[in-house]
């Protein structure tokens, strides 16, 4: 799976690197593959949000051209739709909070794997040393 970082997939959508983590964090739209403090985005996404960039620039009309007029949006209708993207939002924030607690479970499970082996290297040679401080004639006769 080809893979791009934020800084390459920013360049080739036309946006700064920090306007697209601000988009990864707030829709959840694109998946985000960590690797440490680093950030990657599946090329295939971001190829996906170029054509469909593109197809909305061919939708809208040029300066100038006379359009239809627009159909009043007032009352259920409008009032969903801004609920539907406030719902869609949050759930891009929770998602990305998700792989973020995610990532932080995995890594504090490494470092308490980590622990676990350094406090029972610490159980041996403290006994180690007990066994050292015995005189030499104990430590023969294993008294």
């Amino acid at each position: 799976m080809a893979r791009m970082t934020v800084r390459t997939a920013a360049q080739a959508l036309g946006v700064s690197p920090d306007t697209l983590e601000e988009y990864l964090e707030r829709t959840g739209k694109m998946e985000a593959i960590r690797q440490g403090k680093r950030v990657f985005i599946p090329a295939h996404e971001v190829k996906a949000l170029l054509e469909e960039k593109k197809r909305k620039q061919a939708a809208r009309p040029e300066k100038g051209a006379a359009c239809a007029p627009e159909p009043d949006r007032r009352g259920m209708i409008s009032i969903a739709a801004a609920h539907y993207e406030a719902v869609l939002e949050e759930l891009g924030r929770l998602r990305y909070q998700t792989q973020l607690l995610e990532f932080y479970r995995t890594e504090a499970e490494e470092k308490n794997a980590l622990l676990l082996e350094k406090e029972h290297r610490i159980g041996q040679l403290e006994a180690e040393l007990a066994c050292l401080k015995k005189p030499w004639w104990r430590r023969l006769l294993r008294r």
